[in-house]
């Protein structure tokens, strides 16, 4: 027998429903020969035994499927059910009266986010430590919620703290209530202050919080740079012009750095003037490594922009191993003498090859990539043949375009391709080269620095998911609470992507964001009752609810 329980508190007959005492009631579907009937059961405790007795036979299922009549007994029994009629509310009567005026949707508020990143900003720790640091200050109202409420902003629709202050009207708290004390454009400011000011003791407070993450993955430290945009001027002394990698050389800016385990977590971020270069930047994140987290040994790993003879010199000056990309093109001896030298190539994977090759007391590895330098050879093959088609018709106008410029060759008037330029940069396909001071081998060095692209993916999110450019705050107080706000928005997201790869939930990013929005709450009055209604669980917020196991709420709660 299939069962499909209900609760029901009436007795159906052929002409009318008639109430009866009894409470818990089912429908199930009885097998008589070839047919399936449905039938109205009640169980009845009769002592210390349950008993089952038919109610009533409400006939035949297929004619039930295939006539009105079941439709007919639901909306017969519709009008006595809460549940019902604020489904059907919500449903057909949103933000609106009811003809008869008994029923009416008194708010909509977004519900899906705030409990799925309130459970992952708890467990991190992050509840437990701002309360601890607020304790220390005057503040009069709720700074951990005003800020974690700034986080999740930053996670669903990125903007100014103006805006979060709008923006929150839309949220359901289901903890302190729709009464609770309104958080406005005046608390943001003030918690972008606090954040600033405990900034570095909320870092290390977290990365001990969080200290089995980090314990078998810090060896190895990811770090790259990044520069935020203003609009405007910015606070004084610290919005600089600098060597934008935004290409907004018009825009006082500062620098942004963000360092991450092995394993992919962010466990520090930092920020300079934005005229601050990357060797003076890499010595201070350097320098504070060691002293703020006990880190014993770490390899440093960088991006090829970074490198240069002063960053390394301070490296070794300080015993810090390194990882660091060489640009291809513009270091000479990179380009002329480790790229000349022969030897074997050693398979690492499908698509890499390693080579490595000593200058001196320097170690190179030469990685190379098959699949990227046919993409190469082949981008370059069908440049030269369109530009070649194209100087027999106008060879002037190929001279300002940039990426033609490179492979033409120009003798007083005449515009003719660069054969030899071409054949040279065969050497370049595919390629990439890192120097190291490690003991590790070539095969790790190469592997480990191809995991850089976890902080690139970071500033990525920073800087598009995130929104945390440009910036429009004047205080400097201010914006480093702004960016440090999204750096703990990056955590959760790096979080959350985490845990549902471990559990074999797959989703994209926005999905996940769109189907969490869609989880709604509802305030409903019917006849002088209200009720708060849940909207369906669907999509990647069902895989979400399921990698957290947290449990979604009920449908309908009586208020």
């Amino acid at each position: 027998m299939h069962f499909f329980r209900i609760n029901i508190i009436f007795l159906l007959t052929k002409t009318n429903i008639h109430p009866i005492i009894s409470g818990d009631m089912f429908v199930r579907i009885k097998k008589s020969g070839p047919r399936e009937y449905l039938e109205l059961v009640e169980n009845r405790r009769e002592g210390k035994k349950v008993r089952q007795r038919v109610l009533l036979n409400l006939g035949r299922v297929d004619f039930l499927k295939n006539t009105e009549a079941a439709s007919k007994i639901v909306s017969a029994l519709a009008k006595y059910s809460d549940e019902i009629a604020v489904i059907s509310a919500t449903k057909e009567n949103k933000r609106s009266i009811a003809k008869e005026s008994k029923q009416s949707v008194e708010w909509d508020k977004e519900w899906g986010a705030s409990l799925v990143f309130r459970k992952l900003w708890r467990d991190m720790g992050m509840e437990k430590i701002i309360k601890s640091f607020q304790k220390r200050t005057r503040f009069g109202f709720d700074v951990e919620r005003a800020v974690f409420y700034t986080v999740l902003h930053r996670l669903l629709e990125p903007g100014s703290d103006l805006s979060t202050s709008k923006w929150l009207v839309d949220i359901y708290n289901d903890e302190a209530g729709v009464d609770a004390p309104e958080i406005g454009y005046h608390h943001l400011l003030r918690a972008m202050g606090f954040i600033e000011r405990f900034k570095t003791e909320i870092e290390e407070a977290l990365f001990i919080e969080n200290r089995l993450l980090f314990e078998n993955s810090m060896d190895v430290v990811f770090f790259d740079t990044t520069s935020i945009y203003f609009e405007g001027d910015g606070p004084e002394g610290f919005a600089e012009y600098g060597l934008s990698k935004d290409h907004r050389p018009d825009r006082k800016q500062i620098v942004v750095a963000a360092l991450m385990t092995r394993s992919g977590e962010p466990f520090c971020c930092e920020w300079w003037a934005g005229n601050m270069s990357d060797v003076k930047t890499i010595q201070d994140i350097v320098d504070s490594l060691k002293r703020r987290f006990s880190i014993n040994r770490v390899v440093l790993v960088c991006d090829r922009g970074m490198v240069s003879k002063q960053n390394l010199a301070h490296l070794k000056a300080n015993g810090i191993d390194y990882i660091v990309g060489v640009r291809l093109r513009l270091v000479k001896r990179v380009r002329e003498d480790v790229l000349s030298r022969g030897g074997s190539y050693k398979k690492v994977s499908e698509n890499l090859k390693v080579k490595e090759v000593s200058l001196g007391d320097e170690r190179y590895i030469i990685c190379l990539n098959p699949e990227e330098a046919a993409r190469d050879a082949y981008s370059r093959e069908k440049i030269a043949a369109e530009l070649r088609e194209k100087i027999k018709r106008s060879p002037k106008e190929l001279v300002g375009n940039k990426g033609y410029r490179r492979y033409l060759k120009v003798e007083k008037d005449a515009v003719s391709v660069d054969e030899k330029r071409l054949k040279e940069e065969t050497r370049f396909d595919g390629k990439f080269i890192l120097t190291t001071n490690t003991g590790l081998s070539s095969e790790e060095v190469a592997t480990t620095y191809k995991s850089l692209w976890q902080v690139e993916h970071a500033f990525r999110a920073l800087k598009s998911v995130l929104g945390v450019r440009p910036i429009y705050h004047r205080s400097e107080a201010h914006v480093k609470g702004h960016v440090f706000c999204s750096y703990l928005a990056l955590c959760l997201m790096v979080r959350l992507r985490k845990i549902l790869a471990e559990s074999g939930e797959e989703a994209q990013w926005d999905e996940v964001i769109r189907d969490l929005r869609a989880l709604r709450a509802m305030k409903v009055r019917i006849s002088g009752k209200s009720f708060l209604f849940r909207t369906e669980l669907r999509g990647a917020a069902s895989k979400v609810f399921r990698a957290l196991g947290i449990k979604a709420p009920p449908s309908i709660t009586k208020l």
